[in-house]
């Protein structure tokens, strides 16, 4: 028995010392790298204090995220910028994979010259950057990014917001694919129009709120580009010439602007949410801005895949009013949002698209009684999908939808309605007053929650 005990105490004395080593210390340096890659930056910089084995290795890490709205006492931000100049100067830093740069909010920072943070962005692409992500919401004291990001052979992806951009002849990013710029200030559309055209791999694009003084038209000239989204961007026109572009998404009022689309892959995808500025209806203003809304539709006209707002549509029809639409024959599919006022203007903007096959619909409710009088030819010969997500509650109003795209589809192959988390019963309910139509034994259709 004493012999037994003995043991037994023995390995737990062993277990214990064994539990007291540092076996994560003994890994290669690259492994513990890999590990601390997985913390944020704030707390790889903590594992500094462990020992003298880690005080340095955070400096190997290939992400960095810096962010100064945690740091809003002075004494605290000093500190912070001068560690900032510290590792960027420092030759332990071989690489840096990815730099992400919020400041935003702090009144130590607008007094400073921020020409210490360009020199940390310049160091991140002498540092072969792949990815990087700038925010200065600030408007005294801009930050500009150096001329050396122009030319960076390493940049993957760049996200840049509120910052300015320098005037520049040269620009050569040979392995850019992502670009997203939101309120940055350019000093000409070259500029701009240079850093989109010399990135040869460019794949995706988004512009926010594009300001360039005196710019009255800029291009996006790319032969590359896939996607492209633009968002209250303040200019007087846009000419887009991308051929492989397959994506295309346009949230503007233009209502100082134009767009001219002169090339698109033959199966890109549109999503237009514009209002051409005229929430409110007027006869004068409306007639004024005609050639430009019917240019648009003209290039659109050959799309395959649209997704349109309420806005959008009223405006086709308002155009109808004065002009006859153009046919919309390309499109296979559209998706839509139309409330009780509009639904009537969506089916006169179908009447032009002879070759729908399918149809995605957002349904708001509103208290006016919806009117169903038109019967486009389309229905008769080519919807063979509809899909409907009804936001509001009401048996009502639905039942007349849904019964009117019964009647009106004979070659409907599937329905499927979204409802707002009707519960098991309000479904059941639905699917019998589906079934007193005598329509929905011909059809497939699937009764779902949005």
């Amino acid at each position: 028995m004493v012999g037994r005990a003995e043991a037994k105490q023995a390995c737990s004395k062993g277990l214990s010392e064994r539990l007291k080593e540092d076996r994560i210390s003994e890994l290669p340096d690259p492994l513990i790298c890999h590990i601390l890659s997985h913390l944020s930056t704030k707390e790889s910089v903590k594992t500094s204090v462990l020992s003298t084995r880690w005080r340095c290795l955070w400096l190997w890490l290939p992400s960095l995220e810096l962010d100064f709205r945690k740091f809003q006492i002075p004494r605290l931000i000093s500190t912070f910028v001068s560690f900032c100049d510290r590792f960027f100067e420092s030759n332990r830093v071989l690489c840096i994979h990815k730099l992400k740069l919020t400041i935003d909010g702090s009144e130590y920072v607008v007094a400073r010259d921020t020409s210490n943070i360009t020199s940390w962005i310049h160091a991140a692409v002498k540092r072969k950057i792949q990815h990087l992500d700038a925010c200065y919401h600030l408007y005294v004291n801009p930050l500009e990014m150096p001329l050396s990001l122009y030319t960076c052979e390493t940049l993957v992806s760049l996200k840049l917001d509120c910052v300015l951009l320098a005037n520049t002849e040269f620009v050569s990013l040979p392995c850019l694919k992502t670009l997203s710029v939101k309120d940055v200030r350019y000093p000409n559309s070259a500029t701009f129009e240079r850093l989109v055209s010399f990135c040869p791999v460019l794949e995706e694009l988004e512009i926010t709120t594009f300001v360039i003084s005196n710019a009255t038209l800029f291009r996006v000239f790319s032969r590359s580009l896939k996607k492209l989204k633009i968002t209250q961007s303040c200019w007087s026109g846009v000419v887009i010439d991308a051929p492989l572009l397959r994506f295309l998404s346009i949230n503007d009022d233009l209502s100082k602007s134009s767009v001219v689309i002169n090339k698109l892959h033959p199966d890109a995808k549109l999503d237009i949410s514009t209002s051409y500025g005229l929430e409110f209806f007027r006869g004068a203003s409306f007639s004024s801005k005609r050639n430009s809304i019917r240019s648009f539709l003209s290039q659109i006209s050959k799309v395959k895949d649209v997704t349109m707002c309420r806005e959008t549509i009223k405006i086709i029809f308002q155009y109808l009013e004065l002009q006859s639409l153009p046919r919309f024959d390309y499109i296979s599919r559209l998706h839509a949002t139309f409330t009780n006022s509009n639904f009537e203007w969506l089916l006169t903007f179908l009447k032009s698209c002879q070759n729908l096959k399918s149809l995605v619909l957002v349904y708001y409710e509103e208290r006016r009684r919806i009117i169903l009088s038109s019967r486009p030819e389309c229905f008769l010969s080519s919807i063979e999908f509809i899909d409907i997500e009804f936001l509001n509650r009401g048996y009502v109003s639905q039942l007349k939808i849904v019964r009117y795209f019964l009647e009106n589809t004979p070659v409907l192959k599937k329905l499927t309605l979204r409802f707002p988390k009707y519960s098991i019963q309000e479904k059941s309910t639905f699917k019998n007053l589906l079934r007193w139509t005598n329509l929905s034994s011909k059809y497939d259709i699937d009764v779902l929650d949005s």
